[in-house]
């Protein structure tokens, strides 16, 4: 197998651009989100377990996933560069950073998707267990699992009056959330048509996570694969590149999640009416960093 490498011409990078550009925007507009107001949507829902609010999980959530679409931002567009500066593509960090960041993201919008305060909130301590669970699978020595399982109880115990473990359920996993965010997105009319649509959206996961795992299905279905000579019966070198549509789906997802979380975040932060001020400040202060074109 050999790498080949293709020019990316204007047309196909300009969605990846945007992409990176709006991660910036993103981080800048969440940094002006500050405390849930009086009275918001997270007021209400933090005050069913005030030990752990809502609010700061789901700030965690969306700052992991512009962590990681910033990262592919200073890749595919720093702010500095080298006016001979190559920038190379390859297929796996992209599909992997971008799946990152989509289900981070969709931990804050299928928490704040609930039907009601007491859903947002069931479904917060849904994730707080699971966290625990995962907490105390890694952790080092009997001591510490230990304490970590009556930390676990401990939250059990101070909902007990409220709500049983059982009707708390379990976490539904991260295809199902990504599915759910999706749809989300699609109902309020944000991305496109077909990367909200189910089947589609599962595809783009599961792809992902195998180029993540280095599986090799996705290294030629997320790939340009062209024959070369003939090394056996059967058997031919061939020629790689990654696919740029494929890049740019997993892009057009992950920013629409991202995008839909933080405009949710800061309605049921109480800031929904100082949000024009917010993205304009964003705006403003990104243009002012952006490097310009020569050639324009």
């Amino acid at each position: 197998m050999a790498m080949t490498r293709i020019a990316i011409d204007r047309s196909t990078i300009e969605p990846w651009v945007a992409v990176a550009q709006s991660s910036r925007l993103l981080a800048d507009m969440l940094s002006q989100i500050g405390e849930p107001l009086s009275p918001s949507n997270f007021e209400v829902i933090n005050a069913h377990y005030p030990p752990e609010r809502s609010s700061d999980w789901c700030r965690e959530f969306l700052t992991a996933g512009i962590e990681h679409m910033t990262l592919w931002a200073d890749h595919v567009a720093p702010l500095l560069f080298h006016e001979e500066a190559q920038v190379t593509h390859t297929f796996r960090p992209v599909q992997t950073l971008s799946r990152a960041a989509i289900e981070s993201a969709s931990q804050a919008v299928w928490m704040m998707n609930g039907d009601s305060a007491r859903e947002c909130a069931r479904r917060h301590v849904c994730l707080l267990l699971d966290d625990l669970d995962e907490q105390r699978k890694a952790a080092v020595g009997d001591e510490r699992k230990t304490r970590l399982k009556r930390a676990r109880q401990v939250v059990l115990d101070r909902l007990e009056p409220f709500i049983s473990e059982r009707d708390i359920g379990r976490f539904p996993g991260y295809m199902n959330i990504v599915k759910d965010a999706a749809a989300t997105v699609a109902a309020k009319g944000s991305g496109e048509a077909d990367l909200v649509d189910p089947e589609v959206v599962e595809r783009l996961w599961r792809a992902s996570a195998g180029s993540a795992h280095g599986k090799r299905w996705p290294a030629l279905e997320l790939q340009i694969v062209n024959p070369r000579k003939e090394i056996s019966p059967g058997l031919f070198e061939t020629d790689r590149a990654p696919d740029p549509i494929a890049i740019t789906k997993i892009l057009k997802l992950a920013d629409a999640v991202l995008t839909y979380g933080v405009l949710r975040f800061a309605d049921y932060s109480g800031y929904e009416p100082q949000l024009t001020e917010i993205i304009r400040a964003a705006q403003e202060r990104l243009a002012s960093v952006i490097p310009r074109r020569s050639d324009l």
